[in-house]
């Protein structure tokens, strides 16, 4: 599994979760072959919202589960931890993207892909509200590949 927090700064911040789950409810109905997001659910509580659904590839029955735990801490500032597990087979499977792939811009193989492309819908949502996002990353090892993704995603 790999983790990353993010906190949202901007007027449109509180918004987050709401254009999160439209665009991948939106991204749904367009899939052909309703992979690219299933099964979405929300839940809703005082302040928080939860959005979890299933991603998967075209060509393999290998799932995975993306989470996204958003916090609004006021109008203009959110929390965000997301949260992409499962698949430990097939093209999902984190080991099978190598550095040489990575370096190599293969990302979109393996659960690391499957992550990057997860962070990268975030971050379009965010730069379609111009919501800034810094970032506090968790990961088991300073130099993961998932670390690096991240980077590349967000710091650039």
């Amino acid at each position: 599994m790999e983790a990353a927090n993010l906190t949202l700064h901007g007027p449109d911040a509180d918004r987050f979760a709401d254009a999160f789950l439209d665009s991948k409810t939106e991204t749904a109905k367009r899939s052909l072959n309703k992979r690219s997001a299933r099964n979405i659910h929300r839940y809703r509580g005082d302040g928080f919202t939860q959005i979890t659904y299933e991603r998967a590839a075209a060509y393999e029955s290998s799932w995975v589960v993306i989470s996204l735990l958003v916090e609004e801490v006021d109008d203009e500032m959110a929390t965000v931890v997301v949260f992409v597990g499962g698949g430990g087979e097939g093209p999902f499977k984190l080991e099978e993207l190598s550095p040489r792939r990575l370096l190599r811009g293969e990302e979109s193989v393996g659960q690391a892909g499957r992550f990057a492309t997860v962070l990268e819908d975030v971050a379009a949502v965010c730069s379609e509200l111009s919501v800034s996002v810094e970032t506090e990353w968790e990961s088991e090892t300073e130099q993961s590949v998932a670390r690096t993704i991240q980077r590349k995603i967000f710091d650039t």
